[in-house]
């Protein structure tokens, strides 16, 4: 018993070492280009529904089963909810693993920091935002600037996209000093959190203080809740009737958490994307803001505009949202095709939930957020 226990924990330590953001490869592809509008490059659009077709022969069920786990383990680790592939815009393979199917949304963890870069995109199409260079001040002017923080002044949209804001990042226990979700205002408390770095110097991944003033800067940008923003701008548009956006306590979106996708509205987010930002006869993100996702930062190294270089296709153009347990969209223009998978931790109850709720997760890397709303999930 207490071997399988020992052996329990590692392997949800292991899971959190090879699926820590941070842990991505450093290699930064040469930036996509496109200029004007995308056209309709395969004139199939699953807005109400998906159109089938064959397997590529460069996708194989039986590797991807080796890659990504398709099995409850006995002892509890990371296995897939499902894996899906869409390709030249047909659905070509699609899978769940018991208790999961096409209708359940799941939870995206660190996937909603993504949409938060597509708003940007939006609102910047739209006027409502000048460009990623403007300054984060200019959002929040009833903010107040302690002493010896006067280089928040200085802080960029861009920033916030790539983690170098200089606000506290995950494992920075400075953050968990201001609860910001239970604040009258959360991306105001956000934002006045003291800085650990001028902005543009250090790369620190920021699912608490960084995440929420991006989100509640949109809200402001474009005077609209940033859900209500998402389903009229993003969601509807794409046919995309699963979401689920949790809120703080003052009702602004979490944004660097909190969003429930099913896997099928995965995938349409993830074909908006390899389509250049068009949708049917609309061009809903402008092209060159996604042809730039994400950029080269030499700070942020393999992550950029809220979106990493692939992991699971390290070596070509291919980039993905991605969030903790493995949820993954991933983008791979060169394969015309789209990947969807969704995990969770293996079965934790009993002992095991108690070891993993009160002993282990007060060890990761949540400082800064919601302790509590994280533990409800698992």
């Amino acid at each position: 018993m207490q071997i399988k226990i020992f052996a329990w924990i590692l392997s949800i330590l292991s899971f959190f070492a090879f699926w820590n953001p941070n842990a991505q490869p450093n290699n930064i592809p040469e930036t996509r280009t496109y200029e004007g509008e995308a056209p309709d490059k395969y004139g199939i659009w699953p807005t109400e529904e998906f159109e089938t077709g064959p397997r590529p022969l460069w996708f194989s069920p039986t590797l991807a089963k080796i890659i990504l786990p398709f099995q409850r383990p006995v002892n509890g680790n990371v296995f897939s909810d499902s894996v899906l592939l869409l390709h030249e815009g047909k659905l070509v393979y699609e899978y769940y693993a018991d208790g999961w199917d096409k209708d359940t949304p799941h939870p995206m963890f660190s996937v909603t920091k993504s949409l938060l870069s597509t708003l940007v995109g939006i609102a910047i199409g739209e006027g409502k935002i000048e460009g990623v260079n403007q300054k984060v001040i200019d959002f929040f002017p009833d903010a107040e600037i302690a002493p010896g923080q006067e280089s928040k002044r200085n802080m960029t949209i861009e920033h916030l996209l790539t983690h170098t804001s200089g606000l506290p990042g995950d494992g920075d226990k400075v953050a968990s000093e201001y609860p910001w979700w239970d604040a009258p205002d959360s991306g105001i408390a956000a934002f006045e959190i003291p800085q650990l770095a001028e902005p543009g110097k250090v790369h620190s991944y920021s699912s608490g203080p960084g995440s929420q003033t991006l989100a509640c800067l949109i809200s402001r940008a474009v005077d609209q809740n940033l859900l209500e923003y998402a389903q009229e701008k993003l969601f509807g548009p794409l046919g995309m009737t699963s979401v689920r956006w949790d809120a703080a306590k003052d009702g602004n979106t979490y944004g660097g958490f909190g969003l429930f996708l099913t896997p099928r509205d995965m995938l349409r987010y993830g074909y908006l994307y390899l389509n250049y930002g068009r949708w049917e006869d609309k061009q809903i993100v402008p092209a060159d803001f996604v042809a730039i996702t994400p950029p080269r930062s030499k700070a942020a190294q393999a992550y950029g505009y809220l979106f990493w270089n692939a992991s699971l296709t390290p070596f070509d153009s291919s980039y993905e949202a991605s969030g903790s347990f493995g949820q993954i969209i991933c983008i791979m223009p060169e394969r015309d095709a789209v990947l969807v998978r969704t995990g969770s931790p293996g079965p934790v109850t009993g002992f095991a939930y108690r070891t993993f709720g009160d002993i282990l997760m007060p060890l990761l890397p949540v400082q800064g957020t919601p302790f509590e709303y994280f533990k409800d999930l698992i």
